[in-house]
């Protein structure tokens, strides 16, 4: 059976899909697959051969981590993500804007348009202020547009009722009690270059090992912390397993009750419709999203993807998780679409999986 997905992974890295991936496609807790395939670039300077262990820039998946985290903050603080952003926020008490929620944030449909790659021009420490002049795509509630601003804005509101930065309490309530300990925010600071997929090149410069989005790499410079909120962490697909585990075991690692299983239910209850048809989102998560999860996916497969190359997506009932990393975005952005290779390999795991 690996055979198939051997040819699939080798034929994308042929056609330079991308240099080379690491992939965890599981049900329960039988493995199919736990594998690394290709090199980590496709010059000999940058490239060494991909490990399971291999570090990847999972770029928009950390949104995950901080939707995990705000939920089990909000719960502890006993703050409703009801309450209005402008509560915490006040630049944002404006007409068009004071009705926007945190939940809003977390779903993806505030209404905001403007973009935080947009903003790099400007000292960060103005983002806010720009980011609530700006005018709204459409009214709060009424149309999911995806967007980093929401997540960066999420960041923000979390420090203030936590009173520490988000990337430092992510690292101690979630990735330390799972036991993630190859992921990672500033990952040179412990691992050696060999051991992290580079990603874009431009002009002299090479992305590797620190964060391709360039909104959170500003952040970094700016605050000195290291989490934007919309991007920044690096990861294995093993490590990522437990994560998605956690999703699939209603919060409990181990024996230790991480995420509550209400806050669970609460991100997933009553999804919103996306513009493409079928997809919906909850808070933060798609649910079955066929771009990157194939057809066959069995019916509310939750997920989310990332622009570096990866995608993470598991289904609660039927228990499959599916992670493929890679850094389809070395050397350039320019490259082809790895999504058919995604669903191919999706539609390979439900097709070796089924009872």
């Amino acid at each position: 059976m690996t055979s198939e997905l051997n040819t699939l992974l080798e034929e994308a890295i042929t056609n330079r899909i991308f240099p080379g991936a690491s992939v965890w496609l599981a049900r329960g807790d039988e493995i199919f697959a736990h594998a690394a395939f290709g090199t980590t670039a496709y010059d000999a300077h940058y490239s060494v051969p991909v490990t399971t262990e291999t570090l990847y820039d999972i770029a928009s998946i950390t949104k995950l981590f901080t939707a995990t985290a705000f939920l089990m903050a909000a719960r502890e603080k006993k703050i409703s993500i009801d309450t209005s952003l402008a509560h915490f926020l006040p630049d944002f008490n404006l007409s068009d804007k004071r009705e926007i929620r945190l939940r809003d944030l977390l779903q993806h449909n505030s209404g905001i348009e403007i973009a935080i790659q947009d903003l790099v021009s400007i000292s960060p420490g103005e983002w806010i202020s720009r980011i609530a002049q700006a005018p709204l795509h459409a009214a709060p509630t009424t149309r999911v547009l995806y967007s980093c601003t929401n997540y960066f804005l999420l960041a923000r509101v979390f420090e203030k009722f936590v009173k520490q930065p988000l990337d430092k309490w992510i690292h101690s309530r979630i990735l330390h009690p799972l036991e993630m300990k190859r992921t990672h925010w500033t990952p040179l600071k412990k691992f050696s270059k060999k051991e992290i997929a580079p990603t874009e090149i431009a002009g002299k410069n090479v992305a590797h090992g620190i964060v391709h989005d360039e909104a959170a790499r500003a952040w970094q410079e700016y605050s000195g912390a290291a989490s934007c909120g919309n991007s920044g962490l690096f990861s294995t697909s093993r490590d990522l397993a437990k994560f998605a585990a956690l999703w699939c075991n209603d919060g409990v690692y181990g024996k230790q009750q991480i995420l509550a299983r209400e806050d669970i239910d609460l991100a997933l209850e009553n999804p919103v419709e996306e513009v493409q048809g079928g997809v919906r989102r909850g808070l933060s998560w798609q649910v079955n999203a066929k771009l990157y999860m194939s057809e066959k996916a069995p019916e509310n497969s939750i997920g989310h993807a990332g622009f570096t190359g990866p995608t993470l997506w598991l289904n609660r009932s039927t228990r499959h998780v599916c992670i493929i990393l890679n850094n389809c975005v070395y050397p350039s952005r320019e490259g082809d679409n790895r999504f058919p290779v995604h669903r191919q390999i999706a539609r390979w795991l439900i097709e070796n999986s089924s009872l």
